[in-house]
């Protein structure tokens, strides 16, 4: 049962919300990212997210259960509304999920095509942000430690380079988490190295913001 795990991530984000530092979580599986979206959602009303993914993670329930990583964007649209979640890189779903999102999300397909144009207009209008990046949004000849990769997807400078766009444009990012890496699908230790510098190039942008 996945819900009382969430509540202690909700409860413990809002302690660090209340604490006026900005919560930076490392998961796991992305389901994780719907405790602190609540915590954030709860401090922020008007919040949007930001999804670099493979998958839309749209679907209503995942063989039954609503609480899952193929369900977590569509259990934050229920409390977010339409159009305040902007997804990138998106490359696998199921047809209902496509379809979804043409309704009610903004979905960019395979990369970070419209991304500036984003990021200019949410930085214009100070929206508070969250950027939750789903590792398998990489390619996974990129990185192959994670439990669903896709092949087909960005390189790690493609998407460091997004996240400078976020940084220039200086969008008012307010909370953030980096998830899906399992270290034992990869005995290389590749995949942790590149989270372990995306975390620290994700970290650096983010002081910057905050001053």
């Amino acid at each position: 049962d996945p819900i009382p795990a969430l509540g202690m991530i909700q409860e413990h984000s809002r302690r660090i919300l209340d604490r006026f530092k900005l919560p930076f979580m490392v998961g796991g599986e992305h389901l994780v990212s719907l405790g602190l979206a609540k915590a954030v959602y709860e401090r922020f009303p008007n919040m949007h997210i930001i999804q670099f993914d493979a998958h839309a993670d749209l679907r209503d329930d995942y063989l039954g259960v609503k609480y899952s990583h193929a369900c977590v964007m569509r259990r934050c649209h229920d409390f977010l509304g339409d159009n305040r979640i902007h997804q990138f890189c998106i490359r696998s779903g199921e047809r209902s999920e496509f379809e979804f999102a043409s309704q009610h999300t903004k979905m960019h397909k395979f990369n970070f095509n419209g991304i500036e144009e984003m990021a200019k207009a949410l930085a214009i209008s100070g929206t508070p942000v969250y950027l939750t990046v789903d590792l398998d949004c990489l390619d996974s000849a990129v990185l192959p430690g994670t439990g669903t990769p896709e092949a087909g997807g960005v390189s790690f400078n493609d998407l460091l380079r997004a996240i400078l766009i976020l940084k220039d444009n200086k969008v008012n990012i307010v909370a953030a988490d980096v998830n899906e890496l399992s270290p034992m699908l990869d005995q290389s230790g590749a995949s942790t190295a590149l989270t372990c510098k995306l975390m620290r190039e994700m970290l650096l942008a983010l002081s910057t913001l905050r001053g």
